[in-house]
This record gives structure tokens, sequence and C-alpha cells, in this order.
């Protein structure tokens, strides 16, 4: 019985401890309660629009369901532009294609809401150019377009495969194409630039390409610039080494210890920039004494400026000091130069602008921008009294034509004169006033190229300009508004690095566009696009 009794009163006591601690029902509130209803709308995003493509004021139809309740509150955008409803209907929606409109996703929006619909093709002055056969691009970036005679076009970068011509032997960083894109194969580079290549000039029909790269075509002992024959092949000589050897070595002695951005030819000679310290030639006749089997290398203390000899040498009577005290206490070094990175840009005359992040030229005050005369001395007819820009300058061009300078930035005045991120010079580095820039949203633009007709191509990584999305690409008129027409491209994700002005094979005005971009107009497009402009 004791059995049963501690059983019974055990039972009795886990009946009293689970009661206990019985909690009473919670009850939550909705989280969802007072949230927006669904739409209830009903759309395709795989869907071809009537018609598939159109111009602004092109009334476009698209599928849809459930728009009729919402009639009174639609909007309906094309790639973020406001478009005209011409009529809403149970199987659908017209919309009239915006006058600034580009291709992109279109959408709606009812209070607040957005949905998306399919993708729409605003057709307008810029197309692609159906004859340029270029299909796969680079697998690297495209810095410089080099014209030559013939009509041909050198592209250098850093690049290995040219439209998928290079998956077997290696297009390194410079190739020669016909004007429709397609590659030429007659270009004798080897195996070319161990390092990306930036720009070139023409000497003779001597080729200099600098960059910043070591070797060319399996040969070494160079620094940033070297000497190439117009068939592509290094310019080698034989010398004899100081263990009496006999070795080929590039003809051109001379470079830098760091990258050259840009080479110019002018009067015979070439003049390179970039943001190097040093110029540095070698002695194959003389051992080093510490490392017994190394080539002495000499160095002679030039900063971001220097202008060459055919063979290399450095031209002393050009931006040099012989008298100060430079690398090693040796005498004679370069003048100063800026304080900052510097960028440049040549004119036929010789004169040079340079831009970039500084604030002193030449231990002279400078508003992030300067030019320099022929001679490699600070021109005092540039910009004289002018504050310069307030920040930096990070790209800028020059037309020949319009005699106008364009520079973009992370500024927001220049002289003084509220211009923000972009800002058009005259050549005596006054600010043209007729030109007003609008806001940029979203980033800044890092790219400028005034066109012969006026009309300015900017990019950069912005979303908008004036409101009106311009992700990546856009063009103005030469007084800053957009171009109406001009600007039906949808997203460009990358960054242009050179433009060049020229005809299709139909014969129409064209841009062959290269940079380092993976995207244009929402298409995947690698490094380079040739475009047609119609009007």
């Amino acid at each position: 019985m004791k059995f049963f009794k501690y059983i019974s009163l055990s039972m009795i006591l886990v009946t009293a401890l689970f009661s206990g601690c019985k909690e009473k029902e919670a009850s939550f509130e909705d989280p969802y309660q007072g949230g927006i209803a669904p739409l209830g709308i009903k759309i395709d995003r795989q869907q071809i629009p009537v018609p598939a493509v159109g111009m602004a004021g092109t009334v476009i139809t698209f599928k849809a369901t459930g728009l009729v309740p919402h009639k009174d509150k639609i909007q309906f955008l094309f790639n973020g532009e406001k478009a005209e409803i011409v009529e809403i209907s149970e199987t659908g929606i017209k919309a009239k294609v915006p006058g600034r409109a580009s291709s992109g996703v279109t959408s709606f929006v009812i209070d607040g809401q957005l949905v998306f619909g399919p993708n729409f093709t605003v057709t307008g002055l810029v197309k692609k150019d159906p004859t340029f056969k270029v299909v796969a691009g680079t697998d690297g970036g495209i810095a410089k377009i080099y014209p030559l005679t013939g009509g041909n076009l050198l592209l250098l970068g850093g690049f290995t495969n040219y439209d998928n011509k290079g998956i077997v032997k290696r297009i390194n960083r410079i190739v020669r194409i016909f004007p429709d894109g397609t590659w030429d194969r007659s270009l004798l580079s080897g195996s070319a630039s161990t390092g990306d290549l930036y720009d070139m000039a023409i000497v003779n029909n001597q080729w200099f390409l600098g960059g910043a790269f070591s070797g060319y075509a399996q040969r070494g002992g160079i620094n940033n610039l070297t000497r190439v024959s117009s068939q592509g092949t290094i310019d080698t000589m034989l010398v004899e080494t100081y263990t009496k050897k006999l070795i080929y070595v590039p003809t051109f002695n001379g470079g830098t210890d760091a990258a050259i951005t840009n080479v110019y030819a002018f009067n015979n000679k070439i003049i390179a920039s970039g943001n190097f310290r040093y110029y540095v030639s070698r002695r194959y006749d003389q051992p080093n004494r510490q490392l017994k089997d190394s080539t002495v290398i000499d160095t002679t203390e030039v900063r971001q400026l220097a202008r060459f000899n055919p063979n290399g040498t450095l031209d002393k009577t050009w931006r040099f000091d012989p008298n100060a005290i430079g690398y090693g206490g040796a005498k004679g070094k370069s003048l100063p130069g800026s304080n900052g990175f510097i960028k440049t840009i040549m004119h036929t005359d010789g004169k040079i602008l340079v831009y970039g992040n500084f604030t002193k030229f030449d231990d002279a005050s400078a508003g992030y921008i300067t030019r320099l005369n022929a001679d490699g001395t600070i021109d005092a007819t540039f910009n004289p009294g002018g504050a310069g820009a307030d920040f930096i300058i990070s790209h800028a061009s020059y037309n020949e034509t319009t005699k106008k300078y364009l520079l973009c930035g992370t500024f927001k005045k220049f002289n003084g004169v509220t211009s923000e991120s972009l800002v058009m010079l005259n050549y005596d580095g006054s600010v043209d006033q007729s030109f007003v820039p609008k806001k940029f949203v979203g980033g800044y633009p890092n790219f400028t190229k005034q066109l012969s007709d006026g009309l300015c191509l900017i990019g950069g990584y912005f979303k908008t300009y004036d409101g009106v999305n311009r992700q990546g690409f856009l063009i103005t008129t030469d007084k800053g508004e957009i171009a109406e027409g001009y600007n039906n491209v949808g997203n460009l994700l990358g960054s242009i690095l050179d433009v060049y002005e020229t005809k299709s094979a139909d014969n129409k005005r064209a841009l062959l566009i290269t940079g380092s971009f993976f995207v244009f107009d929402n298409v995947e497009t690698n490094n380079i696009i040739k475009v047609t402009l119609e009007n």
C-alpha cells in the first residue's frame, strides 16, 4: 500500500508542478497590419513590347493586368524617366517614350510602390555601328587609340587577348587593327610588353612606347619607355659587356623609375610625363660594385616631366638645373615639378597643360592646373591671376577646332566661379561662362571629350545629370545642357579612357570608345565599342 501511496503522491506533485508552470496563451499583433496592400498588377517582364524599340515620342504598348483600379495613380517610367500615359485598359498600357528617355528597364509607380516591367530599347541619334566587327573585345582595359597613316589604328592597354584572337598566343598590350576592328596580323610584336602600355609617340617612323613595363619581345633592361619599329619589332644593338661578352640590348637606353602615362613627339625629341622621380640608364661596360654580375644603372633626379633624345639619353637643356644638387649628392637635377600627381596634354606648338592633384608647381602656387611653354617654363599667359580649381582635376581634354579645354573632377569652383565637377575653359585658361554644367548625383565624371561640332562626351561613375538618368555616359551641348536625342544609350559600367572621332564603313560620323568597362547600353561589352552619331 505504501508503494501506491508514493505513486499517487508523486503524480499529484507532478500535476501540480506542470499546472503551476503553464503559461497563458500569448497574443501578438499582426506585424503586417497597416502595411501596403498588394497591387494586384501582373506583367510579364520577358514580353516584347509593341513596337520592340522606339525613339522619343513613339507610343509603346505593354501587356499587363490589374492596372485599371489604379489608373488615376499610375506613373510609368522608361529607365527612370516619367512617360505620358496614352491609355490604360484591362489588357495593358500604352505610353509615349519621353524625350530624355534611355534604354533600360520600364516600371510602374503607384503610391510609392514599384512594379518592374520589361526592358525597352530607346533609339536615337547614338547607335551601335553594325559595320564594326569586334565581338568579344579585350580581356583588359584599352588606354589609348593611336591613328596610323593609312587608316589603321594602334590600341594600347593592359589586355592580353583581342577579340578572342589571343587565346593560343597572347596579344600582349599592343594590337593593330583595321578601321572595321578586325585584327591586323602583320604587326610583329612577338611577346610584346611585360606590363601595361599607356601612350605612344612617333619620331622618324619609329614608335616610342610608354607605360609600366620592364621588357618587350623578350628583351629586358627597359624602364617604362622603349623604341620599336613601325612593324612592332624592338630596336636593338650589339654591345660588349664588362665581361667581354657580346649581347643584344635595346637601342633606346633610357627610362624612368615609375610609370610613364603620356608620351609626345616634338622637334624630333620625346617628352614623357608621369609621376616618376628619376631618369635611369644603363652602363653595359661596367659591373655593379656590390653585384659583380649586374649592370650599372645611372640615376638622375628628374621629376614628372622629362625630354629624351631619340637614343634615350636625357636632354638636359629642358627643365633641368645643372647646378642643383641631385640624387646621391651629384650635381644636376630637374626643376621641382608639382607637389602631387599630374596628368598632361601637349599642344601642337609644344605647350603642355599640366593638371591633377597639386597646389604648387616649380615652387609657384597652382590651383591644380598650369601650363608650360615649349621650353618647359611656366606659361604666364595661362590663367594669369586666376585661382584655378578648388580641388582635384581628374581629366582634361582640348579641342583644336573649338580652342576649348573641358575639365572634370571633384572640384566645385574654378577661378572662384561655381562650376561643380565640370568646367569649360578658353585657351587662355579663363572660364567659358557660356558653358553652365548641371548637377551630377551618385558620383563624379572622370572623362571628358569635346567633339569637333561642340558636343561634349562625359564618362564616369555618376547616376544622374540634371535629374536625368545617365549612368556613366552623357552627351551635352557646348552650353552644358543635355543634348536632345543623343542620350538614348543605356548604362555604361566602368571607365572611358579614350574616344576617337572617325567614320563608319558606310561613311557615317562615328566614335570609337575604349576604356575599362564591361557594360555599354545595358549589354555586355568588353572595353571597346564603336557608335555612329546621326543628325
